[in-house]
């Protein structure tokens, strides 16, 4: 009786044949004391192209749209057409098979589009891994489940590879037909270049509002304070720069009232386990890992070092039966990390942050396994592996607390606000530090309650000093890769509480295990670029989403109401078949909006011309390290603006405002000398030079 194991990987393969003994090596797959164990490498099998059904497809029309093949067809990938027929033919001599592919949803539907091409209908085990220790493995085949129990991954993971065949295919020949010019189109894709699109835009078209604040230096008997004036609606800014004068020289060495002093303490709960997203994103923050790098990196640390669990999982909890584990665990990781070893809590208490099986899906959150590291790694996985044992170790300490005083001071009726907050008792902080907020968050203008003079109620005190301080609004943040990931994970909603992001999360653009390949796509194809950690739409990139006039294959929103559905199909609430009609009836709402919606693509070149050249009257364009005359070579101009000035990246929209109203708007550079960063306005002079104006306050 052949038994045949089939895995995802030959390293999987090999991993699962040495626990089970008896290994003899063939052509393809191992033979073991109680299975042949072979292995897809990925996908062997996917659907097939619209070509496939007919041949009149390989030319595109728009009278053939839609294109929706009932049922659809599958294809052998030519890549891995000798390992399929490796596979094919075990499968037909097999009496039983057990799969051991990745335990998700794309792992799944990788082994039944195997089964169905080769046409295997036998008796059918899951062999389920959430970690690859041999001591994991032994017990995962002691516990093998019938395959039955996980056909609801394989029809959403089947849902999700038609959905978009349907809309990638027929959008793509419906837009690019329309246009003239190649225009491929992605469910997930498209409204994640959107979103960065978008930003770009939004930064490019800012106009900077100018607004003042009022902060006053008091004195009291115990110490000096500073304080900011809030009116009555609780906000500090002032629309005019009178309002602000006149506040000080109301209230400029005048006495004044302690009216408010409120001190209280605060607890900070500890974080929560890392999910995939939530990793990679903490790693491109503090390391500037990508998303893909950081996958690879704990694919490698799960795979081939076993010592933290499976990586692809959007879970951020445990269930019970792991926390009988967890002091292993964390001691087993500490070995690598001793420098912690006198942070791991004396006892694992579980809470409602950590551990809650309800919300462990296809696999619990990312977690040190119970194996000590053995081998050498590589100084970027050290650097993933102590990040999950860092969190992991806060995750189980007590709550930090803050200590936080307001003093409120009335000078001649207006009111100035103080506060500060400092840190009480270290608890889990003390493993992680100071907390990475992201950069969208913004500073907060708070002082340490130790270096506030102790006051009390109805103190007087002078106004040492008022001053205007000059502000201006800022424009957002450009994407990182962590506050995309942040971006994709909530439909392109800024979520900052980690109830309600939880809630949504459901409803993001991807997968966990999607995203990054998707970002990465992205850069490949050509539509977005990294500067440093910032990614950047390109001409490109802002070309294609500006041509598709049809909204909702721009909107995260839409794409994360179908990425839910598909969630619901894993849960068994919803229907592959349900899901599939609705998205086909999408695809014809789509195309019929395309005949009543123009398309209109600017060619590269009329993009390319910025301006009219201040020394010789020629078109300014792009070259990759600056923007200059078209004339350089015929008439050997040398105008030129360079891309990076000062530590600013130059855009095309900013060199037009340039060219046409010889300046720009107030832009941020970095000084080479002392690194300190300085606001200016660029000046393009009479004779060519582009040169700083400094008419803003500097940046501290």
């Amino acid at each position: 009786m052949l038994k045949l194991l089939i895995a995802e990987k030959p390293s999987v393969a090999r991993d699962i044949a040495s626990v089970l003994g008896g290994v003899k090596r063939q052509n393809g797959y191992l033979e073991t004391s109680n299975y042949t164990v072979t292995w897809a490498v990925g996908h062997l099998v996917t659907l097939a192209d619209a070509h496939d059904y007919d041949e009149k497809y390989k030319k595109w029309y728009l009278e053939d749209l839609p294109i929706v093949p009932n049922p659809f067809k599958l294809k052998v990938l030519d890549s891995s057409r000798d390992q399929y027929k490796v596979v094919s033919r075990l499968l037909k001599q097999a009496e039983e098979v057990v799969v051991a592919t990745d335990a998700g949803r794309e792992g799944q539907l990788i082994y039944e589009l195997i089964a169905a091409a080769a046409g295997y209908k036998g008796p059918t085990k899951r062999l389920w891994l959430s970690s690859m220790t041999e001591e994991a493995i032994r017990e995962s085949l002691a516990r093998i489940r019938d395959n039955k129990e996980y056909q609801n991954l394989f029809h959403a993971g089947f849902a999700r590879s038609q959905a978009d065949w349907l809309v990638g295919i027929n959008a793509t020949r419906a837009m690019t037909v329309h246009a003239g010019t190649l225009l491929p189109v992605g469910r997930v894709q498209t409204p994640t270049l959107a979103m960065i699109v978008n930003r770009d835009m939004e930064i490019e078209n800012f106009k900077p509002v100018p607004y003042f604040e009022v902060e006053a230096t008091f004195v009291h008997m115990n110490g000096t304070y500073k304080g900011k004036w809030h009116s009555t609606q609780k906000t500090s800014r002032l629309d005019l720069k009178s309002q602000a004068e006149l506040i000080v020289e109301k209230t400029n060495g005048k006495p004044g009232e302690i009216t408010r002093v409120e001190q209280k303490t605060s607890k900070e709960q500890p974080p929560q386990l890392f999910d995939l997203t939530s990793l990679q994103r903490k790693a491109n923050q503090v390391a500037g890992f990508t998303a893909d790098k950081t996958l690879k990196l704990v694919q490698s640390l799960y795979e081939t070092h076993k010592v933290l669990t499976y990586p692809r999982t959007d879970s951020r909890y445990i269930s019970d039966d792991i926390v009988p584990t967890m002091a292993k665990r964390l001691s087993s990781a500490v070995a690598t990390f001793s420098e912690y070893g006198n942070f791991l809590p004396e006892s694992i208490i579980p809470t409602k942050r950590v551990v809650d099986a309800q919300k462990v899906t296809d696999h619990h959150a990312i977690i040190p396994t119970e194996k000590v590291l053995s081998s050498e790694i590589t100084h970027d996985e050290r650097v993933i592996y102590e990040l999950v044992t860092k969190q992991t170790i806060a995750a189980f300490l007590d709550s930090a607390e803050w200590a936080s005083t307001v003093i409120e001071t009335t000078v001649e009726g207006e009111l100035f606000r103080t506060s500060g907050r400092v840190l009480l008792k270290d608890g889990w902080r003390a493993v992680l530090g100071k907390k990475d907020d992201e950069e969208e968050k913004g500073d907060k203008d708070e002082d340490s309650p130790s270096n506030l003079p102790i006051v009390t109620e109805q103190d007087t005190c002078i106004t040492e000093l008022a001053d205007v301080l000059s502000k201006q609004t800022k424009p957002p943040f450009f994407f990182t890769e962590a506050s995309l990931l942040s971006a994709m994970e909530h439909a392109g909603k800024q979520v900052d509480d980690d109830t309600l992001a939880e809630a949504m999360k459901e409803r993001g653009l991807g997968t966990p295990a999607t995203r990054s390949s998707i970002i990465e796509k992205l850069k490949k194809d050509g539509y977005i670029r990294v500067d440093k950690k910032k990614l950047l739409s390109t001409e490109k990139g802002r070309t294609l989403i500006q041509a598709i006039r049809v909204p909702v294959l721009k909107s995260p929103e839409l794409t994360g109401e179908w990425e839910f559905k598909l969630k619901q199909i894993e849960n068994g609430k919803e229907t592959l078949n349900t899901f599939i009609q609705n998205t086909v009836v999408f695809t014809k709402e789509v195309i019929q909006e395309f005949s009543t919606t123009s398309i209109h693509v600017e060619s590269t070149s009329s993009r390319a011309v910025l301006g009219k050249c201040p020394l010789c009257g020629g078109d300014v364009t792009e070259t990759p390290k600056f923007y200059g005359c078209s004339n350089w070579k015929s008439q050997q101009c040398t105008f030129k603006v360079w891309k990076d000035i000062s530590g600013h990246k130059m855009s095309p929209a900013q060199v037009k405002a340039l060219l046409t109203k010889r300046q720009t708007k107030p832009l941020q550079f970095k000084s080479k000398k002392d690194g300190k960063l300085f606001d200016a306005v660029l000046v393009l002079r009479d004779t060519g030079k582009v040169e700083f104006e400094f008419s803003v306050k500097s940046t501290k």
